[in-house]
């Protein structure tokens, strides 16, 4: 197997995304080439001379934007590499190899994409959304988004926007605490949510999920129980 190249990147700009998700910001230098695809990840190293001590993170950027790339990173307090992240400063140099291919969007894959997302599982699919919305591809969007509370859900207002303002995307957000006056879910993600949330199962239909491993292991088995094929559910 060949050796993975390990490389640094600068942080040119960091921004407060939540109260504990930050947007990382890395310059990309025109002679390094950096190409993927809507849902590819890259490998982050603390520790450059350790290739064992990682963790993979999905740029939220689209394969359009060709001078940098971007990573949202929340905070997790046993979190070493995500700790690790958020006490970096701008002028930092971070160690990535990548991007490695994941579980990604191609064009001509679906005409109807389900998303699915547990907290910061909404990653990978940013760049999904952004891609398909800013090249104007004929698919409906509808996403699924989970999250402890309010305060949580990263890029609300974009998605808010997409929302009112695209007609072939649609969000709705569960939360586990509700505020006062909410209008959508409380709870977890179910079947019945899934199946008025979700585009019905078709040979035209795709379901990405992503969260934690047991979430997305029981949705998994629930989207089958509904009629999703196995095969058109995927994991970025």
């Amino acid at each position: 197997m060949e050796k993975e190249e390990i490389v640094p990147y600068k942080i040119s700009e960091i921004k407060q995304i939540t109260h504990d998700a930050r947007q990382f910001t890395f310059p990309i230098v025109p002679e390094r080439k950096f190409d993927f695809l809507p849902g590819d990840f890259m490998k982050v190293y603390p520790d450059p001379s350790d290739s064992i001590e990682f963790r993979t993170y999905t740029p939220t950027t689209t394969p359009d934007t060709k001078d940098r790339f971007e990573l949202i990173i929340k905070r997790y307090p046993l979190g070493m590499v995500s700790k690790f992240m958020h006490d970096r400063k701008v002028g930092d140099e971070v160690w990535f190899s990548g991007p490695h291919e994941g579980g990604h969007f191609v064009e001509g894959m679906a005409k109807h994409l389900g998303l699915v997302a547990g907290g910061t599982g909404i990653t990978p699919f940013i760049s999904i959304i952004r891609t398909i919305l800013q090249r104007n591809f004929d698919v409906e969007l509808s996403l699924l988004f989970a999250n402890k509370t309010v305060a949580d859900i990263i890029l609300r207002e974009e998605f808010d926007e997409y929302d009112r303002e695209r007609e072939n995307f649609s969000r709705y957000y569960v939360v586990d605490k509700a505020p006062p006056g909410w209008t959508m879910g409380v709870g977890r993600i179910d079947e019945k949510l899934m199946r008025e949330k979700l585009p019905a199962p078709s040979p035209d239909t795709t379901i990405f999920l992503c969260g934690p491993p047991m979430m997305q292991i029981e949705l998994q088995k629930k989207l089958i129980e509904i009629g999703h094929d196995k095969d058109r559910i995927i994991f970025p």
